[in-house]
């Protein structure tokens, strides 16, 4: 095959300047204009206007490949759920390192954490990073939050002589839960 000369090179630049689509160009973008190339291939007498739109052909057929290779890896973002997950393994092991294996229902949501950054996987150890201990102590503080607001109350549907000894355990339950939260929300702050 014969080299190109600089005035071709420059006319295909110039051409795929001309009718490329936008860099954002979504993948049917990318597939519009190619028929749209194919269709000037046809129409075309010229061989040096063929060899041009072919070379023109080819680029765009890299950009479609490009914007289709894009596309297929969506970007990772953490739900609610994915975070309360993170934040319960957190609170539950008492610090920003725990063990990588975890239950069933837990390692889709610390997966997508692991995807989006927020936890790394160091051996057979799970650690949260900068973002993720940020994320899960926001988690934490809103937690301890929502659970200040709220104290036991007496249950009026169980006997009277019960219902002192139920609001005790109620209340002691309660401020366990929220002395978990607070301690695990002390180590991360101590250990960052």
């Amino acid at each position: 095959m014969a080299s190109r000369t600089a005035q071709l090179n420059a006319e295909i630049v110039a051409a795929l300047a001309k009718g490329s689509p936008h860099p954002e160009a979504t993948p049917s973008d990318w597939k519009k204009h190619l028929a749209a190339i194919k269709k000037r291939f046809y129409a075309a007498t010229n061989e040096q206007q063929r060899a041009l739109l072919q070379e023109e052909f080819k680029a765009a057929q890299q950009g479609l490949r490009a914007t289709e290779q894009v596309a297929a890896h969506k970007p990772t973002f953490v739900t609610g759920t994915n975070l309360f997950a993170l934040k319960e393994m957190v609170v539950k092991h008492g610090g920003p390192e725990f063990p990588s294996r975890v239950e069933a229902v837990d390692a889709p949501h610390l997966k997508r954490c692991l995807a989006a950054g927020l936890i790394e996987v160091v051996g057979n150890r799970a650690r949260l990073t900068p973002a993720g201990r940020v994320a899960v102590a926001d988690a934490i503080i809103s937690d301890i939050e929502r659970k200040s607001k709220y104290q036991p109350r007496e249950n009026t549907f169980v006997p009277a002589d019960k219902r002192a000894e139920l609001l005790a355990k109620d209340v002691a339950k309660h401020e366990a839960e929220l002395r978990k939260l607070e301690n695990a929300l002390a180590t991360l702050n101590a250990s960052s």
